[in-house]
């Protein structure tokens, strides 16, 4: 029996909570804020213009948005060197809820993925999925065919996509030989944990064949909820989702680094969220009844016909 939108985001709450919880171990008990040690100021990661607009503060982080570009993103933003280490050591509650998907909410994502990438170009056949987690994207790809090659910082679920029978590499991307050219570079709801995006996007570039393809699945920060909703939309997670780009600072960035936008859509429309958040009960856990349109105003259909889904899927090329 399907669940209900209520019940999967109970599901869901699982993993914010796993998360959420190992973030007490660095904030400083005095600001409620991420300990200075840990952290470092920036300027905008899109068009580096530095002077930051304030927004609100989040489970330790501070968001901010650029005054120049609109692009939303954390400031100060872990450093390096911690923010590898959170990683590595992260749980592995997302993939425990890929795997046991029951209503094939994230296949059915991952397939209508595929389905775009593979009808704007011919003759691809590799297939590379940056932060695999335990390999559920790449299991759909092998299907089709393809050469699959994930990278997965956590270890175990690093192993778990391994054992599969996955090119896996438990390793940053630019420490990578992969000895070929590959035609497809996959980011699920990866591409916002990346503090420079510019760096990763011509990473990429240097891997990619000639009509390589670049997918990614990311949260939206022009997304209808996330602007209703503000601090108490989930997007907002205070560590992880350092960068939150919209419509139009992902195309700024990808222009940057010699990419055009192949096609973009949203997914997602969280009309349920809305509606709690509007009859005063909580976003996630409320019982609204209505998940066809926001108030009897703005149906799906012109959510994603405006672009204003909770999450981008944006492919890129030459």
């Amino acid at each position: 029996m399907k669940k209900s939108v209520k019940e999967l985001h109970a599901i869901r709450a699982k993993m914010w909570d796993a998360s959420i919880s190992r973030h007490e171990h660095y904030i400083d008990k005095s600001t409620g804020l991420f300990s200075t040690k840990f952290t470092e100021e920036r300027s905008c990661p899109v068009c580096t213009n530095n002077t930051p607009a304030f927004m609100f503060n989040k489970e330790g982080g501070t968001y901010v948005k650029c005054s120049s570009c609109n692009m939303v993103y954390l400031n100060p933003v872990f450093i390096d060197e911690e923010l590898t280490k959170f990683y590595q050591s992260n749980h592995s509650v997302q993939s425990e809820i890929v795997e046991t998907d029951e209503d094939d909410f994230y296949s059915t994502i991952y397939n209508q993925g595929l389905d775009s990438v593979l009808s704007k170009a011919q003759l691809l056949t590799s297939i590379l999925d940056i932060g695999c987690s335990s390999g559920a994207f790449l299991d759909l790809a092998a299907k089709r065919g393809l050469k699959t090659i994930g990278i997965e910082l956590n270890e175990s679920e690093f192993r778990l996509a391994e054992q599969k029978g996955h090119e896996t590499y438990n390793d940053s991307l630019e420490n990578i030989d992969f000895k070929q050219e590959i035609d497809i570079v996959c980011m699920w709801d990866v591409f916002e944990h990346i503090k420079d995006g510019e760096v990763c996007l011509n990473t990429i570039k240097s891997i990619l064949s000639i009509n390589g393809l670049i997918f990614l699945q990311i949260p939206s920060s022009d997304a209808l909820a996330a602007k209703m909703l503000g601090a108490k939309c989930n997007m907002y997670d205070g560590i992880e989702h350092v960068n939150l780009y919209g419509i139009e600072t992902i195309k700024k960035i990808a222009n940057k680094c010699g990419l055009e936008i192949a096609s973009m859509k949203t997914v997602i429309s969280e009309i349920s969220v809305m509606n709690n958040y509007l009859n005063y009960d909580d976003p996630y856990m409320g019982d609204t009844k209505n998940q066809s349109s926001v108030h009897g105003i703005i149906d799906e259909k012109s959510i994603h016909e405006n672009l204003l889904g909770y999450k981008l899927q944006v492919i890129l090329r030459r």
